[in-house]
């Protein structure tokens, strides 16, 4: 049975819509001519109003903001296609160039891929898409179970909104870290989970899709996940997502928390023998531990609620950590540990958490969280009141949470944890980063994470103060930080989460990330000629990583993660760019007082 909103009790309460279905018998030729000319009138007068207002869209990492004279916030995929098409006609009639993104409220990005109006030329129109307003469910299709929604709703809400109709996301961990990303964003990021069973991204679980393309025409593709993943909006802009979903899954999650002096075998013998799903992994190696979240499906009725509370750690301990954060950075020489003091109770705060009275019962072993799928996989800066009670209060607004990321071939994971001890045997002190393992299945698509290959991801985010960002000082232990992004990068080909990797990792780490794609990356342009051929969709950094072209080198440009130094002065006040300490072909910057060498 199909379900569509005007039947369905799922979408009662929703404004009235049509389903895909409809959508696909709406959009014939007749139809289209009939709407066409009152369409492209209302656009012109848009076009012309295009550039007055300055308008913001805030970042959800803390980092810049997009800030932009044009956004437009369509409702429809039909809206869309009118605004790509008229801006399409406008070029093709006049030459004006466009340079046409999408975004969302709070998105989940930190680099110039996602804003419009950052680094375009003189000569380029930029036109940020809202897609705020594209957060509704559509459909429910019983009989293929698939549910169809559009591609602005974020993660936390489609996970809660499944859950409410005892459904979840299919697989086991698909959803991203992050759950304020959206579907759309997390499809063309090759966003992704940790699985051994299946795939870690919603892209392979893809039924079909609605992509704008850049003429302005609607494509429904059926082989969304091969074509979207990794696309970076480079095709156009994904409106809608019809994605399988099953019966709402119970996890348990057993947390291992061990010594890290064999972490390889450790690991490997969780895989080979535990039976698990899904396996994530967090590594502090200053305290020469490391915690293990191992993922088995549990009967449904197994007591326990347990949710990600990852961001949403104890008010009185948010509150007090912008000052913490700041004071370390302000102590280049490590010299007073307020970092080991938070690294070490962050360790071991909850990373899971049930409420009141839904705790496990005796049958379950210890350290044991039981809980749904939808809450388990992404972590928030909302939820209940018992969890957050104190408004705007996480993680990411109490400090500076600056995710990294990189992929490696899962068989050179044993060799690069080597090289990675090494260069943290320089910190002698506490760097103000864990590191987190995720592990992702092969894919098909040119620029997935990690296409043609199984590949461990290598989370390196680093905590800061946002008032320190703003003095312009570096993040404590940069040198340390930066030798193991330039290493794991172009020693392992370590390829960079598309939202999460900083400016410098596209454009200006000593390797050319299009190498790192080989083949690949040549199909991709291919493929991105047909969708696009107006370049309405392409950015300005992204072309950088076309032509392989350098950073824009200024000075400070180290401490605003937009380089890797080359001289002193890219390191800004007190810091040298000087050889790394095991790979002295990668600079970094490193306080000019570090000259003596002390234990804590």
């Amino acid at each position: 049975m199909v379900c569509v909103l005007e039947t369905c009790p799922l979408f009662r309460k929703m404004p009235l819509r049509k389903g895909r279905d409809c959508i696909q018998l709406g959009l014939t030729i007749a139809l289209m001519f009939l709407l066409l000319a009152s369409a492209v009138a209302e656009m012109e007068i848009k076009l012309q109003d295009l550039g007055r207002e300055l308008q913001t869209i805030r970042s959800g990492l803390g980092w810049k903001d997009c800030s932009c004279r044009a956004v437009l916030r369509p409702k429809h995929t039909e809206e869309v296609a009118d605004i790509v098409l008229a801006l399409y006609r406008d070029h093709q009639t006049s030459g004006q160039k466009y340079l046409v993104r999408a975004t969302s409220h709070e998105f989940v990005s930190h680099n110039n891929l996602s804003c419009a109006c950052t680094g375009i030329t003189a000569d380029t129109r930029a036109v940020v898409i809202d897609m705020s307003g594209l957060d509704k469910i559509l459909e429910f299709n019983d009989e293929q179970e698939t549910v169809t929604i559009q591609a602005g709703i974020t993660f936390e809400a489609l996970e809660r909104t499944l859950l409410e109709y005892d459904m979840s996301l299919p697989g086991v961990v698909v959803a991203p870290e992050l759950g304020a990303m959206t579907l759309g964003a997390a499809i063309v990021t090759s966003a992704h989970g940790s699985s051994l069973v299946g795939p870690a991204t919603i892209a392979q679980f893809l039924h079909s899709a609605l992509l704008v393309d850049g003429t302005g025409d609607i494509q429904i593709l059926d082989n969304a996940g091969q074509v979207l993943e990794g696309s970076l909006g480079m095709f156009g802009l994904v409106t809608e997502a019809t994605i399988y979903v099953q019966k709402k899954k119970k996890m348990a999650v057993r947390q291992i928390q061990s010594e890290d002096f064999d972490l390889v075998a450790d690991l490997r013998d969780i895989i080979d023998n535990s039976e698990a799903l899904a396996l994530d992994v967090t590594w502090n190696p200053t305290a020469g531990m490391y915690q293990a979240r191992v993922w088995h499906e549990t009967d449904a009725v197994s007591r326990g609620d347990a949710r990600n509370v990852r961001l949403q750690q104890p008010p009185d301990w948010l509150m007090e950590l912008p000052d913490r954060v700041f004071r370390d950075q302000l102590d280049l020489m490590d010299r007073e540990g307020h970092m080991c003091e938070v690294i070490g109770e962050l360790s071991h705060l909850p990373y899971f958490l049930h409420s009141v009275g839904n705790e496990p019962d005796e049958s379950t072993p210890p350290d044991t969280a039981i809980g749904w799928l939808n809450q388990l996989a992404s972590a928030s800066c909302s939820g209940a009141a018992d969890i957050a009670p104190v408004p705007d209060l996480c993680l990411l607004t109490a400090a500076k949470f600056t995710p990294h990321e990189l992929a490696i071939n899962s068989q050179d994971f044993s060799a690069w944890l080597a090289d990675a001890r090494a260069v943290l045997r320089h910190a002698l002190g506490c760097p103000p980063f864990v590191l987190n393992f995720r592990f992702v299945g092969e894919s098909d698509a040119p620029l997935a994470l990690s296409s043609g290959r199984q590949v461990v991801a290598i989370e390196m985010s680093t905590l800061s103060s946002h008032r320190a960002e703003r003095d312009g000082l570096h993040v404590k232990f940069t040198r340390i930080h930066d030798e193991l992004l330039q290493m794991t990068m172009c020693k392992y080909g370590g390829r960079p989460a598309w939202a999460y990797a900083s400016n410098r990792l596209l454009r200006g780490a000593p390797c050319a990330l299009r190498d790192l794609y080989s083949a690949s990356f040549e199909q991709f342009l291919e493929l991105r000629a047909t969708y696009d051929p107006a370049e309405l969709f392409l950015p300005p950094l992204f072309q950088d990583v076309i032509y392989r072209r350098g950073p824009v080198y200024y000075p400070g440009c180290a401490v605003r993660l937009d380089c890797f130094c080359t001289t002193d002065d890219h390191c800004g006040p007190d810091h040298e760019c000087v050889p790394g300490n095991e790979f002295p072909q990668y600079r970094v910057c490193a306080p000019v007082t570090d000259k003596s060498k002390f234990e804590l």
